[in-house]
């Protein structure tokens, strides 16, 4: 759908530059749409580029790649940001949150709570389904 929006648009500020009605009390207007197209475009790569993050991590959870002690940075490079981060008290200790879900279906997707120690390694991880 981005490709759509920014293909038209660029095709609109094509028209204008060629029909001569690209003069210069017309160009903000133009950079602003050509910026709506490129914002557009960023966004969607950054969804895609979410979800399969999060399509890996579900995966690696489901098939036990996972493995306890791993840096929770390394996490964030593996599977991208997560939708949540927090600190919580489990047991009288704090530990980190990390919760991951499908970047676009919030309310049918799975989510994925990975927990870390405060030396940031990860120590569990579970899974709750979308009903």
């Amino acid at each position: 759908m981005a490709y759509n929006f920014y293909t038209k648009t660029m095709s609109i500020v094509g028209i204008f530059f060629a029909s001569g009605c690209a003069t210069m009390s017309h160009m903000d207007e133009l950079l602003t749409l050509q910026n709506a197209a490129d914002s557009q475009n960023d966004m969607e790569c950054y969804l895609k580029k979410q979800e399969r993050g999060f399509n890996q991590l579900q995966q690696d959870v489901k098939s036990n790649k996972l493995q306890p002690g791993i840096l929770k940075r390394y996490i964030i490079e593996m599977y991208y940001e997560p939708i949540l981060s927090k600190e919580e008290n489990f047991e009288g200790t704090l530990r980190q949150v990390l919760l991951y879900r499908h970047p676009t279906h919030y309310f049918n997707s799975e989510r994925i709570y990975l927990y870390f120690d405060r030396a940031n390694r990860l120590t569990s991880w579970k899974i709750v389904s979308a009903d």
